[in-house]
Order: C-alpha cells, then sequence, then structure tokens
C-alpha cells in the first residue's frame, strides 16, 4: 500500500508550546462539558422515573436520542466543514450545546426531554468533531499523541466529576441541575477556546461540487483511513458499552452491590483521566503506531482475563489496566488518523470518527445486550476481546507503515 499523502502538519498554524498548552487546556474543558451530556444522564434516570412516568422502554428512547444525534452532529460538522472554519463551527456547537443543555431545566414528560437529548447530542457531535480538528491543528504530528491525550483527558474527568455531583444534585431532589452545570462549563468552555485558539485558519474557495457526502465519505479512499476508523470502532464499541453492562454483572454477581459503585466509577475515572493525559507523550516517541498495536494486545489480553473470572484482586488489577490503558489509547489513535489526511481535512476525519464512535457503541450494544442474557457477562468480555484483537489487525494491517507514522 503507498504511504498517505497527507502533509501532517501546518506550520503556519502551529501554535508555540505555551500557548499550544493553553489551548489544548481549554478544548479540554469544551470536552468535559461534552462529556457530561453523555456519562451522567444513565445515573439520573431511577431519579427520574417518577416525575418523568417512563413507560417500558421509553428509557432506552431517551439514551438512544442523545447517541443518534452525537452521529448526526459529526457527519453535519464533516458536510459543512468545507465551508465554515473549526472556530465557527465550535462556537456554534458550543452555543447549541449551552442553549439544550438549559432547556433540560424545562418541565415536561419523556418526550419532550428526549427532543433536548437529541438536540444536546447533535451539538456534542458537532463540537467534539471541531474541537479536536483545532487539537489537531494547532499541534505539530509529533506532539500530537500527547496534545489528544491531554485533550481526552477531559472526556474521561466527566465521570469522576460529574457522576457524583449528578447523583448528589438528584438525591437532594433536583435532577435536572446537573444539566445547568454542564451548561455553564459549556459557555466557559467556549469563552476559553476562542481566547485561546487564534483565528488563523487557511481559508479557500471550496471547489465545485466540494463538501457533499460524496467528498467526505471519500476520504476513505486515503491509505489507512478506513482503518482507523475501523479500529476505532471496535475500540470505543466495545470498551464504553462492556464498561455500561459491567455495573449490573457486578451486582447480580455479588462483587460490589450497586449502592456501593459510585466509589468504584469514579476510581476508574480518575485513572483514565490520568491514562489520557499521562501516556500521549510516550505514543509521541515510541511511535503511534507501534503504540497503539501495543496497547490493543494488552486490552484484549485484559478482556480474557477479566472473562476467566479471576479473584477479587485481580478483577481489581485487570479492572484498572483496563481503565488506565483504553484511555491511554484512544488519543494516539485519534493522532493517527489525523496525520493521514491534509490538514485542511482535519475536521472531516473527525467528523467521521465521531460517527465510528457513536456506530460502534450501537452496534456492540445490539449485539453484546442479547449475548450477555444468553450466556452471561463472560461472553460480552469474549466478544470485547474479539473486538479488541481486530482493532488491533485493522490497524497492523491497514496503516501503511512510514516512519513519520510508526
Amino acid at each position: 500500500m503507498a504511504p498517505p499523502t497527507a502533509d501532517l502538519a501546518d506550520p503556519d498554524l502551529e501554535l508555540p508550546p505555551r500557548q499550544r498548552r493553553v489551548a489544548v487546556l481549554a478544548l479540554a474543558l469544551a470536552a468535559f462539558a461534552l462529556n457530561l451530556n453523555t456519562n451522567v444522564f444513565g445515573a439520573l434516570l431511577p431519579f427520574a422515573r417518577g416525575e418523568l412516568a417512563l413507560a417500558d422502554g421509553a428509557a432506552g428512547w431517551l439514551v438512544a436520542a442523545a447517541a443518534a444525534g452525537s452521529a448526526v452532529g459529526a457527519l453535519a460538522a464533516g458536510l459543512w466543514a468545507r465551508h465554515q472554519s473549526r472556530r465557527q463551527l465550535l462556537t456554534v456547537g458550543l452555543w447549541l450545546f449551552t442553549v439544550a443543555s438549559a432547556l433540560h431545566l424545562w418541565p415536561g414528560g419523556a418526550w419532550p426531554l428526549a427532543a433536548w437529548r437529541a438536540l444536546a447530542g447533535f451539538a456534542v457531535g458537532l463540537a467534539y468533531a471541531a474541537a479536536s480538528a483545532l487539537v489537531a491543528e494547532v499541534a505539530p504530528y509529533a506532539g500530537r499523541g500527547a496534545a489528544m491525550g491531554w485533550f481526552n483527558a477531559g472526556l474521561f474527568l466527566a465521570i469522576p466529576l460529574g457522576l457524583p455531583a449528578a447523583v448528589g444534585l438528584a438525591a437532594a431532589g433536583h435532577w435536572r441541575a446537573i444539566f445547568l452545570v454542564q451548561a455553564v462549563v459549556g459557555a466557559l468552555g467556549l469563552w476559553a477556546a476562542l481566547r485561546a485558539v487564534p483565528h488563523r485558519e487557511r481559508r479557500r474557495a471550496a471547489p465545485a461540487g466540494s463538501g457533499g457526502l460524496a467528498s467526505l465519505l471519500g476520504l476513505l479512499a486515503l491509505p489507512g483511513v478506513a482503518a482507523v476508523l475501523l479500529a476505532t470502532l471496535l475500540h470505543v464499541g466495545s470498551f464504553f458499552t462492556t464498561v455500561q453492562l459491567a455495573g449490573a454483572w457486578l451486582d447480580q454477581s455479588g462483587w460490589l452491590a450497586k449502592e456501593q459503585q459510585l466509589v468504584l466509577w469514579i476510581g476508574l475515572g480518575l485513572l483514565a483521566a490520568a491514562g489520557s493525559a499521562g501516556f500521549g507523550a510516550l505514543s509521541d516517541r515510541l511511535g503511534k503506531l507501534r503504540f497503539v498495536v501495543a496497547t490493543s494486545a494488552v486490552l484484549a489480553g485484559c478482556f480474557l482475563g477479566l472473562a476467566s473470572g479471576p479473584d477479587a484482586w485481580l478483577l481489581a488489577v485487570l479492572g484498572a489496566v483496563l481503565a488506565v490503558v483504553a484511555a491511554a489509547r484512544t488519543g494516539p489513535l485519534q493522532a493517527l488518523v489525523s496525520g493521514l489526511v491534509p490538514s485542511d481535512r482535519l475536521t472531516e476525519v473527525m467528523a467521521l470518527r465521531g460517527a465510528a464512535m457513536q456506530s460502534g457503541v450501537v452496534l456492540f450494544a445490539v449485539v453484546a445486550a442479547p449475548l450477555g442474557a444468553a450466556v452471561g457477562f463472560a461472553g460480552v468480555l469474549w466478544l470485547g476481546a474479539g473486538c479488541q484483537a481486530l482493532s488491533l489487525v485493522a490497524v497492523a494491517v491497514g496503516v501503511p507503515a512510514r516512519r513519520s507514522l510508526d
């Protein structure tokens, strides 16, 4: 396979190291707000059921609304990327996110809330694609693993910081209040990002016929792009869904009652944030491709180890390693795909990545739920191990090796 033709960096857009760090941290604050919307709602459902009078299956629709909205929002970012700057897309996405979050406070039943969940999800998909592209824009490829690691640490911190806040507010009788918090944080993230990231993006007239779905999907023809997106779908889908299902398994198996799991998720969330922030620079030194392949093997091994029914201490160790390594792999894999496309198409490839992530969650959930019911949670873990192994193969075989990407 021929090496990629992408220009790995655009020196006119990169920032000096100190200014770059400030910009990445500002964008990480925006990512934190966006991921609050994704992660805290499940914990609120037990408190919201009575007020919303949720019928059987309605809770699933509320959860799915945000995921579906995010997938559509990510694709919209890709379709608009040739006509709007990344800062403009980020501004629209975060303002829409702030408004949609505030609308959650409006009293109403399940269906109005589903509409706000879908609207907020759309804003998440749009803003996250733009923010990811801005991180890649301001950081040279040689240091992009570290930059993406710090950026994604903001995502992972939404679990240990946002989940206790959401549960605490809900227990006090104000389960909707967390959406006011995420609206305020989203507005602060927008303010910080616009101050920290200068408007220096090159704009050039889009060729006739560009910017459509065919142009967006045409990125899949570039060497390695489809392989990394497939690896992302498999990695995020299997990890995220397995974690979501693990709480019920721990409770039902007697390992840890659901009432005692909050401390566990706080701990794992902090480990994930530390893994993302701490190992990105290592991927730059070792080579992003090598790092992704190696961590894929570790993740597959962790899933297999958990499926074997380990003792309590080994279960805890494997869970901690899984949280750290899965988070550590996220940023470098994101940086890797950014090096496979021209710099003026970063938003589009990040949009496709966002759609792949959401698709992976949906597909794995559709398969894992009945599998777990039929053969138990060990079957879900075996499926997760298989997905991580396939993710490894997709990257190792599908990404063209060259020193700048190695």
